[in-house]
């Protein structure tokens, strides 16, 4: 089961992401801005992947396994 720490955790984060890239992300398609689209996709890209190496880095850690 996941801890409420975790939980805790990847909701801020979500909420971040959403926050700062997918706000932008949907103003540049609403806006018909493909090319600042495209840009804004790899950036969301990267910080999604961010946190998933984030969180299992961090899984890592709680568990004992890596220190």
């Amino acid at each position: 089961m996941i801890s409420h720490d975790i939980e805790s955790w990847a909701l801020a984060r979500a909420h971040h992401i959403v926050l700062n890239e997918g706000l932008s992300l949907a103003k540049a398609a609403q806006d018909l801005d493909r090319k600042r689209s495209r840009s804004l996709v790899y950036e969301l890209r990267k910080v999604i992947t961010a946190a998933i190496v984030e969180a299992h880095a961090a899984s890592f850690a709680s568990d004992g396994a890596e220190r």
